[in-house]
């Protein structure tokens, strides 16, 4: 039977696969067709340096990230420093796309005759509110485990 420490390092190391296999597919994507990222995230590209930098930034640096945390899962000795880089990246991501998102959030609570109506609205799509979703929870996954100092393969 495996032993806690054997389970929180299967449970550590799948912290990392997992997203680092969703950055290592999406970036590739997004550098092999730039204007995918653009279509989903509503930016539009004025001139052939914008594609450039959009295969950069959304298809280069994340392939890039996303094989530097993937196979800090695998790796023998890079599973903390992979904890961390997952925390931090993911962390400042979702940071970043949250405040945007959530300062542009309206909700709306009324209260009459003992009955209450919520009414939320956004803007955003889906594509911001998921994103948003798997980077902090895969952020604070990261941190929880970097908490077990078994962790330290």
């Amino acid at each position: 039977m495996p032993t806690l420490t054997t389970l929180t390092q299967t449970f550590a190391r799948a912290v990392l696969i997992i997203p680092g296999s969703l950055f290592l597919v999406y970036g590739a994507m997004c550098w092999y067709n730039p204007e995918m990222p653009a279509e989903y995230s509503g930016l539009w590209v004025a001139h052939q340096d914008g594609m450039a930098e959009l295969a950069a930034m959304y298809g280069g640096l994340q392939l890039c990230l996303g094989s530097i945390i993937f196979l800090s899962g695998i790796l023998k000795g890079y599973l903390r420093p992979g904890l961390w880089l997952t925390m931090m990246c993911l962390g400042g991501l979702a940071a970043g796309r949250a405040s945007v998102a959530f300062g542009d959030f309206d909700l709306t609570i009324q209260a009459v005759k003992g009955a209450t109506d919520v009414a939320m609205s956004s803007d955003f799509t889906a594509y911001t509110w998921y994103a948003v979703i798997f980077e902090s929870v895969f952020a604070v996954l990261a941190g929880l485990c970097l908490l077990d100092k078994s962790n330290a393969n």
